[in-house]
């Protein structure tokens, strides 16, 4: 796996010499976000990650530690990401194929980040990938969602596909359950496909949260993530250290303040490729 690996990561580095500059575009000004809840049972309320659509939003409360409208995040600036041209991607092989595990961050949400506009399908394009997206909105490792399926229920159509990389996005709705249940969860989902698919480059991407203030559990089972990432070889992608969606960036999250706008979902493709690119 690591020849596959080396590969990628060289590729991706070759992008910045070759290619157009994409910037991230903020959404409105009005925009601002709330925590979302998710229940142990699975349903979901309107503030939620992956509610049911129709549901009546909550009051718009900001989260602790930045009331307010917030102020500019300068704690990380933002960087262009290049996107490879078609000579770049025809070098990685064009055709290999991936597939993407999540919630409805991956799967987009109510119009938003969906189809050609999601970040999986613009992290396949810009690599020259083929894609199986098997995300479900309202999943987490534990949190069965609305669908009763768990990113472990979804692991045997992954292996079933033969990827030659494999994305896995989840444990925002998580963070109602007992970290030590997540990460057991996460562990073993992980673990299976890496038996099942020994020679598939795994990318874990820890929760994704809409804000700088995520819940601890959720930063427990990132630590937990990351440790397993390293123990296999894996590339660990981590949005709560880099705080995406924190300070200004928060413009980016829509109007039930939980979910990105297409801004959005595409400033997490950005991310997303440039943590590919700066693995070692």
């Amino acid at each position: 796996m690591r020849h596959r690996r080396g590969s990628l990561i060289a590729v991706v580095a070759l992008i910045g010499a070759l290619t157009v500059v994409v910037a991230s575009q903020p959404a409105s000004p009005h925009e601002r976000a709330v925590s979302p809840v998710v229940s142990e049972r699975g349903r979901v309320d309107s503030t939620s990650v992956d509610g049911r659509s129709g549901l009546r939003p909550s009051p718009v409360v900001p989260s602790i530690g930045e009331p307010g409208r917030p102020p500019t995040d300068r704690s990380r600036p933002d960087v262009p990401i290049p996107v490879p041209s078609p000579l770049v991607a025809l070098r990685m092989g064009a055709g290999a194929k991936a597939v993407f595990l999540g919630d409805s961050y991956t799967t987009g949400w109510n119009g938003a980040g969906t189809g050609a506009r999601g970040w999986p399908a613009r992290v396949a394009k810009a690599l020259g990938l083929r894609t199986v997206n098997l995300a479900v909105a309202g999943t987490g490792f534990v949190n069965p969602g609305w669908t009763g399926q768990p990113i472990g229920s979804r692991v045997s159509a992954a292996i079933r596909a033969k990827p030659d990389i494999v994305f896995i996005a989840g444990g925002h709705n998580d963070w109602r359950w007992p970290a030590t249940t997540t990460a057991k969860a996460a562990d073993a989902a992980i673990d299976r496909l890496h038996r099942a698919l020994p020679d598939a480059l795994l990318v874990i991407v820890a929760p994704i949260w809409a804000s700088g203030a995520p819940p601890t559990r959720c930063l427990v089972l990132r630590d937990r993530l990351r440790r397993t990432a390293h123990s296999l070889d894996a590339i660990f992608i981590d949005p709560l250290a880099d705080r995406w969606f924190a300070g200004s960036r928060r413009l980016m999250i829509g109007p039930d303040g939980v979910h990105p706008t297409n801004a959005g979902y595409r400033y997490i493709a950005d991310r997303v490729l440039e943590g590919i690119a700066g693995a070692e």
